[in-house]
């Protein structure tokens, strides 16, 4: 029986002429988006649709089959019901704004953190949130639909937690590395791991995401790149597979990752072009900014604005209007923790009582973040 080495991982690749031309058109498109002042109901706008659009990609390529209307409206939605695919989108969205705050901290890419992510995004009974998800402690063929072939053998359970560690330990001994470069192995090793039953591949997809906003890569929140893997799932996967054989010590435990990379950068750089594109349109026909930039709220105040525009999207209640509950639900955070939070956001002069009261039962948005929200509604997003 083949036994994997104790030494340090240690990915191999090389540079080709195109994929530095794609790095440096990266950087590029960043530095323009960067640059760019957009209003602040656009900045919203945009986030939403960025948000959703990797939301209904990365859990379109699993297999949902939502269409854009449902994925709307199972997002926007604050409670458990509802079939698995409507669960899958609504966890996939949370699981984005765990990556962001832990994108804006100081923390070190750990097991124990994956494991809380993929708590987020995996699918649960009505039961008791798990904290964190075990690694498997069974074999997990990733077997195909129709012929039931053996499409891929991930590695044996016993070495899933050393080789997580590996990677663990790698990723933060690689600052040296381009971003992209960096995030795009982070991403394939850790689905050739396969370190859970479920949910690998959305996991591994935000882990990329994760790994380019910490590095400074996170084009304001606006870019969506999970919709362009999912435009070809069949050359996605053929990336993945690096053309190695089907078990993951025959290959895909030492193998060149030249291939993935050119993959994975070309698609970062047609979505981050894209982005830069649109973008730079919708700046030229624009006023001079708001004098409330969006840029000056803090990430948590951004991500509930950003939650309240997808309730409008979805013609859910009154979008400048929500219960303590459905923040509970929708930031998966105890009464506690939600009361802190509004406490914060009236401080803030974000929030008010909708009505007046000793016990508050509603909350609005005040202005001009209201406006923000409810700008431009027929716009399709």
């Amino acid at each position: 029986m083949k036994r994997l080495s104790p030494t340090p991982w240690q990915p191999r690749f090389r540079y080709s002429d195109a994929l530095v031309a794609d790095l440096c058109a990266i950087a590029d498109a960043r530095a323009r988006v960067a640059l760019l002042p957009l209003p602040a109901d656009e900045s919203l706008r945009l986030r939403h649709a960025a948000y959703q659009r990797s939301t209904r990609s990365s859990t379109r390529i699993e297999g949902n089959s939502l269409d854009d209307a449902a994925v709307r409206v199972a997002i926007a939605k604050a409670d458990r019901e509802g079939s698995k695919a409507e669960q899958e989108v609504r966890n996939y969205w949370r699981a984005l704004d765990r990556v962001e705050e832990w994108a804006q901290g100081s923390s070190p890419l750990s097991e124990a953190w994956i494991q809380e992510l993929h708590a987020v995004v995996i699918v649960r009974g009505r039961g008791r949130r798990r904290q964190r998800s075990l690694f498997r402690d069974e074999e997990v063929p990733v077997v195909d639909t129709l012929s039931r072939r053996i499409d891929y053998a991930p590695p044996r359970p016993d070495d899933v937690g050393p080789l997580m560690e590996q990677l663990c330990d790698w990723w933060q001994a690689s600052e040296q590395l381009p971003p992209l470069i960096r995030a795009g192995l982070l991403s394939h090793r850790f689905i050739s791991i396969h370190p859970f039953t479920d949910g690998n591949g959305r996991c591994g997809r935000l882990l990329a995401t994760a790994s380019l906003w910490r590095s400074g890569y996170a084009f304001r929140g606006l870019l969506s790149f999970e919709e362009w893997f999912a435009s070809d799932r069949e050359r996605y996967y053929g990336a993945l597979q690096l053309g190695c054989p089907v078990d993951f010590y025959e290959g895909r435990h030492d193998p060149d990752h030249s291939a993935w990379l050119s993959y994975f950068v070309d698609v970062i750089q047609q979505a981050a072009a894209d982005l830069a594109q649109r973008a730079e349109a919708l700046q030229a026909h624009q006023e001079p900014p708001d004098p409330h930039p969006w840029e000056g709220l803090d990430r948590r105040s951004q991500q509930l604005l950003t939650r309240l525009r997808a309730c409008l999207a979805a013609g859910e209640g009154q979008a400048e209007q929500f219960k303590p509950a459905d923040l509970e639900e929708w930031f998966a955070v105890s009464p506690t923790t939600a009361k802190d939070w509004l406490r914060h956001w009236q401080e803030q002069g974000l929030l008010e009582p909708a009505r007046p009261g000793q016990r508050i039962r509603v909350w609005r948005v005040c202005e001009p973040w209201a406006s923000w929200v409810l700008s431009q509604p027929q716009r399709q997003e």
